[in-house]
């Protein structure tokens, strides 16, 4: 069994669901939703990635008790015991179901890794870190700076 998640990730999934959640009260941009729920990427491949989201015109891949197929992008929150895996294993699977945008948050380091799927791999769109504002072709006019999704003030 893997330990739980610790208080920073846990807050940065918190963060980062207001931020979606504010958008999308004004924004009819599709749905969101975070773990642990399953995306079901093959008959042998289901994960639970941290934060998901579903653009309005594939919501049909959504089920009572599951996603059936790949989202539009997954959120992964990198926590020490699950790194490596969120960051290799994870990924490779998300590229062959063809999820388009997967994003690696750290929050230890205080960085967003975007990565894009092109040609059936992932690249590098950015890296960001310091006093840089999160944003998404995705979602148009969202953006949490970087003092908000990492703010742990009230973690502990």
């Amino acid at each position: 069994m893997s330990p739980s998640p610790n208080t920073k990730h846990q807050r940065t999934l918190w963060n980062l669901s207001i931020g979606f959640g504010l958008y999308s009260k004004s924004n009819d941009v599709g749905r969101f939703y975070f773990a642990p729920l399953d995306v079901v990427l093959g008959a042998n491949t289901a994960l639970q990635p941290d934060l998901m989201s579903i653009s309005k015109e594939r919501t049909g891949i959504i089920r009572e008790n599951y996603i059936a197929g790949p989202p539009d992008l997954v959120v992964e929150i990198l926590s020490p015991s699950t790194a490596a895996h969120d960051r290799a294993t994870k990924p490779a699977l998300y590229a062959e179901a063809g999820v388009p945008w997967v994003w690696l948050l750290d929050p230890e380091a205080k960085t967003v890794e975007t990565l894009k799927l092109e040609g059936g791999k992932y690249y590098f769109d950015s890296v960001l870190s310091g006093n840089q504002i999160l944003t998404s072709t995705l979602f148009p006019g969202w953006q949490l700076p970087f003092h908000e999704l990492f703010d742990f003030r009230t973690s502990f």
